[in-house]
């Protein structure tokens, strides 16, 4: 079968916006390995010491046209995964209690071979903008039951310790694939980073196997 391994943190506005793409892909015979990453920010906090106001208005201004072009609705996370000081890609504190829970559910549920429909029930549930306070009451309880798992089971069996292990092992594993940026997918070695290289991906798999 036809591999590829995409790196994907729930953080990211151009995950999201890869993940009907990614859907589509794997209801043509591709197998899609969904690798977990952190955000940048807690991955690689010094990439993002130098972004400036300029480069973060553009930011949004292409995450919302892009969304518009595909017709995704996107909304940033309320509340964000990550606690940022205000006006900053600093983080506020080394603890993140929101993002440490999101990622406990995201190992738990890739460790259960379900983190596509994670993503497509959890990771869309956070960018779509249809459950402000995505963090409160029985949203993730109900969200996590429709793909056939039990939160509390899920956290009784991924403590973050564990869970932040098998992180840092995913982002050691996305820099040996060639690039520390997210989305990064990885088809027979070779890598495809952004979501804007979907279709040299599909390009390049063409070129090798039979792929329609």
């Amino acid at each position: 079968m036809v591999r590829v391994e995409v790196f994907y943190s729930l953080q990211s506005d151009y995950c999201y916006l890869l993940l009907d793409r990614l859907i589509g892909l794997a209801h043509k015979s591709v197998q899609v390995d969904i690798v977990p990453v952190l955000g940048g920010v807690l991955r690689l906090p010094h990439r993002y010491l130098d972004r400036d106001e300029l480069e973060q208005q553009y930011f949004a201004t292409d995450t919302k046209r892009l969304a518009e072009f595909l017709g995704l609705p996107h909304a940033y996370p309320d509340p964000s995964p990550i606690d940022f000081k205000p006006g900053s890609l600093w983080i506020a504190e080394e603890n993140q209690p929101r993002n440490e829970y999101l990622c406990r559910l995201y190992i738990g549920a890739t460790r259960a071979g379900r983190a596509m429909a994670f993503l497509d029930v959890v990771g869309r549930m956070l960018w779509d903008g249809s459950t402000p306070g995505w963090d409160q009451g029985d949203h993730l309880s109900r969200a996590m039951a429709k793909i056939g798992l039990n939160l509390a089971e899920v956290l009784e069996g991924t403590s973050w310790e564990s869970a932040k292990e098998e992180l840092d092992r995913n982002a050691e594993a996305m820099l040996a694939a060639g690039h520390w940026g997210v989305p990064l997918m990885v088809y027979d070695g070779e890598p495809f980073y952004g979501q804007d290289r979907f279709d040299h991906l599909i390009w390049r798999m063409r070129q090798k196997e039979d792929l329609q």
